[in-house]
């Protein structure tokens, strides 16, 4: 039993050498071409695949070089003087807060310039909550009712004068009879949001009609800072203690 395993042994061990000697030649090149394969498997193609990263992350950076030049080029271009001019006059037809001061100043200047008297006032928040009543996006606003006196022709008029003065405003009622008459106005305001500036995003160009808005709201009459404007006995009679409790009872939303 011994002597045929030993047999089988060396015959397989024959044909073992039988086989090297036919294929020998053969051994050594797919030996090369094996490692080939594996080197094209296991380094090639991860370095080729690299470098595609890294092409890609050199062509995202360059578009963010060409976006801070183009950046850096237009805010060199830009007039400091205009551009303040141009936030100034925004602000002050949108203010951030409460412009009581802003709000006084308007309608003595309303009524001042057409004649109006002014009589009775109350103050009350208008909407805080960032939505009007049927719940679409508003600003927060001031209201105040003012009580009137001059003809119909002549309050009509104290609105258009509202309406081309700072801040911005809106006649929400109007009620007229005789020489009296009666209009709740709504002052808006709203704070500046606070924004993650993206140096990386380009910066937006004004339009024509940002522009052209700009103009507009540039020439309304801006009697904001203009303290020296005579303020009318009434008003100044009951704004103090209104804005100070409107101020202290009331907080924007934003």
């Amino acid at each position: 039993m011994e002597a045929d395993n030993s047999k089988k042994f060396n015959l397989e061990v024959a044909n073992l050498s039988i086989l090297y000697r036919h294929y020998k030649d053969y051994f050594l090149p797919f030996v090369v071409i094996l490692a080939c394969i594996l080197m094209v498997f296991y380094v090639i193609i991860p370095q080729f695949q690299q470098y595609l990263s890294l092409q890609q992350q050199l062509k995202v950076e360059t578009q963010k070089l060409e976006v801070l030049k183009s950046n850096y080029s237009f805010l060199s271009s830009l007039d400091g003087s205009k551009s303040n001019k141009d936030f100034n006059a925004l602000t002050l037809v949108l203010p951030s807060g409460k412009d009581f001061a802003g709000i006084i100043n308007a309608i003595s200047y309303a009524s001042a310039k057409t004649g109006v008297a002014v009589g009775d006032f109350e103050f009350s928040v208008g909407s805080i909550s960032g939505k009007d009543a049927q719940g679409v996006s508003a600003y927060p606003s001031i209201s105040i009712d003012i009580n009137l006196v001059g003809d119909t022709q002549s309050v009509v008029k104290f609105i258009q004068e509202i309406y081309k003065t700072a801040p911005a405003s809106e006649v929400t009622h109007i009620k007229t009879g005789g020489n009296a008459g009666s209009i709740t106005i709504l002052f808006y305001y709203k704070a500046f949001p606070q924004q993650a500036i993206d140096d990386s995003a380009p910066i937006k160009v004004l339009s024509a009609q940002d522009s052209s808005l700009i103009e507009t709201v540039s020439a309304w009459n801006n009697v904001s800072n203009q303290l020296s404007l005579p303020l009318i006995p009434s008003l100044l009679s009951g704004v103090s203690s209104q804005a100070a409790s409107l101020g202290n009872n009331s907080t924007s939303p934003f």
